[in-house]
């Protein structure tokens, strides 16, 4: 296992991360279990980002940006168990849990305690403990809520449609509890590039990009000699506006483009965008 990380004691620590077996036997550490389910499903069920084309090779090399607990990486291991990854995520806590997940299923990994952007520095970091998943550097409490209130209403209605008329205040409490609790952290930046070039990385086969509105931001940093090298991405995009800049700017580079919108994202402003070198 390689480690590069700075990370340390984590103030913002608030319970001990707990073993948890996944329904494909796969035991994890982690801290949340609604997170860690809601991971699985997207990751390892529905395999959202294996989807348009995108595939894993052989020795593929793999950059996670936005890697929370590590659950993707993990997932790449599985479907590519000779991938070298590169998993990314500022928040000590989560940093630390990924450590011990790589430590017990992953070899060829590097995590990094940085968060990734279109310059080095330093930079402000929301964190919602208790929904870690929606915790960035752009976070906004009341447009945060907006979108967890369409993705629970969403998923109840799709569970039950007998549901789909659950009053607003029951759908207010659960936002206010997981999105209640919030830290600001200082994390450090990198770009795409500065990676590339301390590592002397010269082919990214899939590039992972799930950062809360810093797709924009972290697409900017990859300099313009370093766009060849990436084969295919996948990113969460949030905003019809952002998804009007990122298409073109992706074709310009050279890539063929899908869109989706999952269902629980419905109504949420959050797409997904697929992209594989023309």
């Amino acid at each position: 296992m390689d480690i590069n990380s700075s990370a340390g004691e984590n103030p913002h620590s608030e319970r001990a991360a707990q073993i948890y077996q996944l329904p494909n036997g796969l035991s994890v550490y982690h801290i949340n279990k609604h997170e860690t389910d809601f991971l699985y499903k997207e990751i390892f069920v529905e395999r959202a980002y294996l989807k348009h084309g995108i595939t894993l090779k052989a020795n593929a090399c793999v950059f996670d940006v936005g890697a929370n607990i590590g659950m993707f990486t993990l997932f790449v291991k599985q479907e590519c168990a000779d991938a070298r990854v590169h998993a990314f995520e500022p928040i000590p806590e989560l940093n630390e849990i990924i450590k011990l997940n790589v430590d017990r299923h992953g070899q060829s990994v590097t995590v990094y305690q940085n968060g990734i952007s279109d310059h080095e520095g330093e930079a402000a970091f929301t964190y919602y403990p208790d929904y870690s998943i929606m915790s960035g550097f752009h976070a906004d409490a009341s447009a945060d809520a907006g979108v967890l209130s369409s993705g629970i209403r969403n998923q109840l209605s799709k569970d039950n449609a007998e549901l789909n008329n659950v009053p607003d205040k029951f759908i207010k409490n659960i936002v206010q509890k997981k999105l209640g609790k919030r830290h600001e952290i200082r994390c450090k930046l990198k770009t795409i590039s500065g990676i590339i070039c301390e590592n002397k990385i010269e082919k990214i086969d899939l590039l992972k990009i799930d950062a809360e509105k810093s797709e924009l931001a972290i697409l900017k940093g990859i300099q313009e000699n370093d766009w060849p090298k990436i084969k295919q991405m996948v990113l969460e995009v949030h905003a019809v506006a952002e998804v009007e800049v990122v298409i073109p700017l992706l074709k310009q580079k050279g890539f063929e483009i899908e869109v989706e919108q999952e269902g629980q994202f419905a109504n949420s402003g959050i797409y997904n965008c697929f992209a594989i070198r023309a």
